[in-house]
């Protein structure tokens, strides 16, 4: 941990070495928890092709719910790196409890919300065991889900001071426990009851709580001794409002932005099976531009609030703006792979050849385009919309989304239960949302209205 902070104070301000010290512990953390989400799949498909099929829309459903609270604790990030960048380390604290005890009052409204997903499901056309095995996960994820929350906004400490490394390794780990208790708890291992899908949804609830327990260690060792993180503990009114204000936004515009990729997916699963096995091929290389492009646009995210709390908002803009050519740098060479080398690529998820796979891969090339467009408009939303956010501009975002969001979801809806489209035409529409919201953020950021305003009042 001291060469990364040797590194970072060595760092030139808004560097590119600066952001990818920041950014790169993120990338690998968002990583890791994809390829934890994969071996838990694995494991669940070993299990019972069933369970697979459950696992996704009741895991899909789970951080629906628990989304908004997600964005509104995660918020406390933003502060940290505001008050880390005016080194008032004591008003840094105490905006950190209030996010842990946001986390706290969050879990309690997400277990009263368990009941409706539960009806949602239960609501469903789906075949009998698949609903079983969708309620038993659902149900575990979100009595259990404000761990996550909880773990978000400890996480802040960190995170806001740019000390992304300890994140990564506390997710890491925490990633590494849920992998071996899955295989333990679904299969029986260990002279352990075989639990199937409740034994995947309980190792995923220790693993976040070994998780929890190693970032209390982490906050209360002598290194953080400055931050009086013991004796600022508790309850501050004002500082929970602030909280409040920017972060409950910033949460609605999460759960927006997440719901209107659910009802997309779905949408595209009502046209048939073909544009939907050709929809998740795109979508799955689409986390390849996704998990990384996170990684960069939340190192900007906390220049860009360190930089406002320290009183250079102008060094701030530089490192939003060199965030911005790092992405297009990493599109540009990621998509020069997917237009060379298609058949290389899209093969892998074709396997055996037969008339429907071939089918599959017809529409998926269809599609590659499509993707860069959106992409390329993802990458404009998050990194500007990232930098407003670490302004304090979550109004804006949470108005964009609201209206953007409910558009995609209504124009999804028309194109296919009325106009009856096709996966070319909904793709269009998606692209359109894409590149709207990405224009949009990129004008109020270079508006320059979000200076005026300030978090810490």
């Amino acid at each position: 941990m001291k060469k990364l902070f040797s590194k970072i104070k060595k760092s030139k301000e808004a560097s590119y070495q600066l952001i990818l010290t920041i950014a790169l512990p993120l990338i690998i953390t968002n990583s890791s928890q994809s390829l934890m989400q994969f071996t838990d799949r694995m494991f669940l498909s070993w299990y019972s092709p069933e369970a697979l099929a459950a696992c996704v829309p009741a895991g899909l459903l789970s951080f629906t719910i628990i989304s908004f609270f997600m964005g509104s604790c995660g918020y406390t990030a933003v502060f940290v790196a505001n008050y880390f960048g005016q080194k008032k380390y004591a008003r840094l604290s105490v905006a950190l409890w209030q996010g842990v005890l946001l986390g706290v009052i969050s879990w309690l409204l997400i277990i009263a919300l368990t009941p409706l997903g539960r009806f949602f499901i239960s609501t469903t056309n789906h075949a009998p065991e698949i609903k079983t095995y969708e309620l038993t996960y659902f149900t575990i994820l979100a009595l259990f889900g404000g761990l996550a929350v909880i773990n978000n906004a400890l996480a802040s400490f960190f995170t806001g001071q740019g000390r992304t490394a300890i994140t990564m390794i506390a997710n890491i780990g925490g990633n590494i426990i849920n992998v071996a208790l899955s295989y333990i708890m679904i299969f029986g291992k260990l002279s352990l009851p075989k639990m199937g899908m409740a034994g995947a949804a309980y190792s995923t609830v220790i693993s976040g709580f070994c998780v929890t327990l190693f970032f209390l260690y982490l906050l209360f060792r002598p290194v953080n001794k400055k931050f009086r993180l013991g004796k600022l503990f508790g309850f501050n009114k004002a500082a929970l409002i602030r909280l409040l204000r920017f972060g409950v936004p910033n949460g609605f515009g999460m759960f927006m932005d997440v719901i209107s990729f659910t009802i997309f997916v779905l949408f595209v699963g009502n046209i048939d099976s073909i544009s939907l096995a050709a929809s998740n091929i795109i979508m799955t290389l689409q986390t390849l531009e996704f998990l990384p492009l996170m990684g960069l646009t939340i190192a900007g995210q906390i220049l860009v609030a360190q930089y406002r709390g320290a009183g250079k908002t102008e060094v701030g803009i530089k490192a939003l703006y060199n965030v911005f050519k790092l992405s297009l740098m990493y599109e540009a060479a990621l998509f020069f792979c997917f237009f060379t080398f298609p058949e290389t690529i899209l093969g892998a998820f074709i396997g055996v050849q037969t008339g429907q796979t071939q089918a599959i891969y017809a529409s998926a090339i269809v599609l590659l385009p499509f993707l860069f467009i959106f992409t390329l408009g993802d990458t404009v939303y998050l990194t500007f919309g990232d930098g407003l956010r670490g302004a304090g501009d979550t109004k804006f975002q949470m108005k964009l989304m609201i209206v953007c969001a409910s558009a995609l979801m209504l124009g999804s809806y028309l194109i296919v239960q009325v106009f009856h489209g096709g996966i070319v035409a909904l793709w269009t529409w998606m692209c359109i949302y894409g590149v709207g919201t990405g224009v949009l953020m990129m004008w109020r950021f270079l508006s320059g209205k979000w200076r005026d305003i300030d978090i810490t009042k």
